[in-house]
């Protein structure tokens, strides 16, 4: 390995925060929910911003609001549960609790609240599994996009219960619950909502050019998701064993959390250390938030390096030119850079065995050494 090297960006992306209810429910026809054998509360929003406060990231976190709704306006959503128009969370929802919640996360400069669903499923006679997704459904094993309308719908009501509470954070990205995505096809809908990215596993795409990270016609940026490190469901979580990874790093709420939620920072002090050591590896570098981890993956994939006499070259000539990305990239190195060319440079963090630089480049091409 080249004593310089472009690291992928490590950023936390992580779905179904959102529920009350944590219980699985498929077994009786209903959503697989957030898997957490108890139910949710503050304390479980709290400990995640201090993950990512910890870590210096603004953690991706994908909401299901389904259970937010006061008022049973959901009942009249078409296919959005198995309660059809007996829908009746109003009865269910802790009004004190909410508010503690709402609270929490308005608070949380580290969660980057995301869209991940109203209730994470279709439920439609004939439909292969109702828990797939709020934008998708498979029948005999095919998949078919949700009516446009119903998907504006959902979306209209996700965003509404959002304006309800009064949540302060903007929306700009996206996890496609069970990875039910197609590229060039639901993200002219969510452009229209301001959605930006999105984060899903290209192993479900099946389209020859989604590799690594992909720009969508309607200019959404979709990037991939690689296999989770947990089970979907794992709480009280070991991290002392995981192995190191950088990348995009997929997980879901109960990997963070205690079975007793006054003891959720006994699993997040280990996610903390785990996460530090992979910043260690001179190929990783710690993402600030999502737009930081999509403008370093583009350097780390599309960038061309060439090792000379005294440093290395980088040809940027085939990184992709976006509005939603930064103007500027990082490198680590093993030893301090002290000669630079068609760049400005800057010392960002120091490692135990190399230092993370940040490049601003002036053209196509540049030398460090």
């Amino acid at each position: 390995m080249s004593k310089i090297v472009i690291p992928e960006a490590l950023q936390i992306v992580i779905d179904d925060l959102g529920w009350f209810c944590g219980d699985d429910d498929r077994k009786s026809g209903g959503s697989s929910r957030s898997g957490m054998p108890r139910r949710h509360n503050h304390l479980d929003y709290e400990c995640i911003d201090t993950l990512g406060r910890a870590i210096g990231q603004k953690i991706f976190c994908a909401f299901v609001v389904g259970e937010w709704d006061a008022d049973n306006r959901l009942k009249n959503v078409p296919h959005l549960s198995k309660y059809g128009k007996n829908w009746d969370n109003a009865k269910y929802l802790d009004q004190n609790e909410m508010q503690k919640v709402v609270d929490a996360v308005n608070n949380a400069e580290y969660i980057d609240l995301a869209l991940h669903g109203v209730a994470h499923g279709y439920y439609m006679d004939g439909v292969d599994n109702h828990d797939t997704s709020d934008y998708y459904y498979n029948i005999k094993k095919v998949r078919y996009m949700v009516d446009e309308s119903e998907i504006r719908n959902r979306l209209d009501h996700f965003f509404g219960l959002l304006d309800y509470y009064k949540i302060n954070k903007k929306v700009s990205g996206m996890v496609p619950p069970s990875g039910a995505y197609r590229v060039d096809e639901l993200s002219y809908i969510l452009r229209d909502y301001g959605i930006k990215y999105t984060s899903t596993p290209f192993r479900f795409l099946k389209k020859e050019e989604c590799d690594y990270i992909y720009i969508e016609q309607s200019g959404v940026i979709a990037i991939d998701r690689p296999h989770d490190a947990l089970e979907w469901n794992e709480y009280n979580a070991d991290y002392d064993s995981l192995p190191e990874r950088c990348g995009h790093y997929g997980a879901h709420w109960p990997n963070f959390l205690h079975i007793d939620p006054e003891k959720n920072m006994e699993i997040v002090d280990r996610a903390i250390e785990y996460f530090k050591r992979c910043a260690e590896n001179i190929g990783c570098v710690i993402s600030k938030d999502m737009r930081f981890a999509i403008t370093q993956s583009f350097y780390y994939k599309f960038a061309q390096t060439n090792e000379v006499d005294g440093g290395i070259e980088i040809n940027l000539a085939k990184v992709p030119v976006h509005s939603e990305i930064n103007d500027v990239f990082y490198v680590n190195s093993a030893q301090p850079i002290r000669e630079y060319r068609g760049c400005e440079i800057k010392e960002y963090a120091r490692k135990k065995d190399f230092i993370t630089y940040e490049i601003k480049p002036f053209g196509k091409s540049i030398f460090l050494g």
